[in-house]
């Protein structure tokens, strides 16, 4: 257990993950001295929070900056082992050392924390629940993705709260652990659960028990809000005795969206609240509306579960009304980065194929007659291999698919008998089988994908880029021909 009284200095290795740069800005706002390292010069996000917050650090890893830096705590990234010589000295030296997740633990430990959780969604829940809390409780936050209104990930108040964005990746390279089980939630959110993390869980049953265990671990006087058009969360929400709430859009449910409407601009949603203190609304069967510039159903579930979580703290109605008004989303999260001869670039993380099938689908609510282009990279062998069935049928509400190598992150493509082609093939044979006509092509690089798209884009498509490696910056290259264009 980390002693937070005894820490004065924190050395971050690894200090340019996004997380990882927030957390040393909260240590450093928390009054704390920080120093860091990276392998390379940080890139933005992260090289604004550490601009910001006036944080060092040394580019390249070396033994020296440890040896001539001591921290009273060090804290290493999940994406760092013993081949980092900093990491290796410090194990080797038993220096004291944490993964980010138990260290912000230590520091908000006095709050009350919110953690969201699941396979889709927990970006942009946890998201709304840290801009609605900032506004009104001048609460904290800490997400996996940049706020469009603040432009940071992260924000530490005064408030009550504490939202982490629970990730059920590893705490460190040689602890499994995931993350969400280090906050220690009071509250506790799950937006869905389906199989992911492949090279870390090898069935849905190991990566289940996981979260098994985090309900399991709930204080006695903790909430559950769960999906509860999940079948899988319904089943562990049975077998906790805490104070549950749930949501859903299509099962009965203590806040339930009974109406949704996708417009161009915005989706409204009106919901049932079982807990409304106004008896004549119940009586009369009257729901709550709420607005979000937000579109799809995938997002409607997103703010539902915002919702249910506030109302049943106690916050009002015309407490979240404007104020989830007034939440743009995530950058990278079906963010419109331009519109120029009316074509318009989308910008998207989605990499799971349920996100790349609810953010396509989305499109086509918000752009019901443009001709959507969806151009895709595939995210580690071991995720498309795991998932390619579900890739297939993906792509329904697109009219043109370009599918990109796939990108590695830290596999090597000799272990899997997965590639691109076949996952292009598979969507195609998909789509025959079906009759939806579209067109699926395969591109060998990030060039070959723009040149295809300047030569072939026209006015009033939509071009929506949903990469997380190499093609990431795909969409503002696009947008930059176009802008010569004129």
């Amino acid at each position: 257990m980390i002693n937070i009284n005894k820490i004065q200095s924190v050395y971050f290795v690894g200090i340019g993950g996004i997380a990882m740069s927030a957390v040393a800005a909260i240590a450093k706002q928390s009054g704390l001295k920080v120093l860091g390292s990276d392998s390379k010069e940080a890139y933005s996000p992260s090289l604004g929070v550490l601009e910001n917050n006036k944080i060092e650090y040394f580019k390249g890893y070396e033994t020296d900056n440890i040896k001539k830096n001591a921290a009273d705590l060090y804290v290493i990234s999940a994406g760092e082992d013993l081949a980092n010589p900093e990491v290796k000295y410090i194990y080797k030296n038993d220096l004291p050392h944490a993964g980010f997740p138990e260290f912000l633990y230590v520091l908000a430990r006095e709050k009350l924390r919110m953690v969201v959780t699941g396979t889709h969604g927990k970006s942009t829940t946890s998201a709304i629940l840290g801009h609605l809390l900032k506004n009104i409780d001048e609460s904290s936050f800490l997400t996996g993705a940049v706020l469009q209104e603040v432009n940071s990930n992260f924000y530490l108040g005064n408030g009550h709260y504490f939202v982490f964005e629970g990730d059920e990746y590893k705490n460190e390279f040689d602890d499994p652990t995931p993350k969400f089980q280090y906050y220690k939630p009071d509250i506790l959110i799950l937006t869905n659960l389906e199989y992911d993390h492949p090279d870390l869980f090898e069935s849905f049953e190991d990566l289940k028990k996981e979260f098994e265990l985090l309900i399991a671990n709930l204080p006695p006087d903790s909430l559950l809000v769960y999906n509860a058009d999940d079948a899988n969360l319904v089943k562990l929400a049975q077998n906790t005795e805490v104070a549950k709430v749930s949501f859903a859009i299509d099962n009965e449910a203590d806040y339930r969206a009974v109406n949704i409407e996708y417009g161009r601009e915005y989706t409204t949603l009106d919901i049932e609240n079982k807990f409304s203190k106004d008896l004549p609304t119940r009586a009369l069967g009257l729901t709550e509306q709420y607005k979000i510039q937000l579109p799809g159903k995938l997002y409607a579930y997103d703010a539902l579960a915002a919702l249910a979580t506030l109302r049943t703290l106690g916050f009002s109605r015309e407490q979240i009304l404007l104020n989830l008004l007034s939440f743009k989303g995530l950058k990278r999260r079906f963010e419109v980065i331009g519109v120029k001869n009316n074509i318009t670039i989308i910008d998207d993380y989605a990499h799971h194929p349920t996100a790349v099938k609810a953010t396509l689908e989305a499109a086509r609510v918000r752009y019901p007659r443009s001709k959507i282009w969806a151009v895709f990279e595939p995210h580690t062998f071991s995720r498309t291999e795991a998932t390619i069935k579900d890739l297939a049928i993906a792509f329904g509400s697109a009219d043109e698919i370009l599918i990109s190598e796939i990108y590695p992150a830290r596999e090597k493509s000799k272990d899997f008998s997965v590639t691109s082609q076949k996952v292009a093939d598979a969507i195609k044979k998909h789509n025959t089988l079906y009759k939806i006509h579209n067109t699926v092509r395969k591109v060998e690089n990030k060039n070959q994908a723009l040149k295809l798209l300047q030569d072939e884009m026209e006015e009033g498509d939509v071009v929506i880029i949903m990469a997380v490696g190499n093609f990431n910056k795909l969409g503002y290259e696009v947008l930059n021909c176009l802008n010569q264009k004129i």
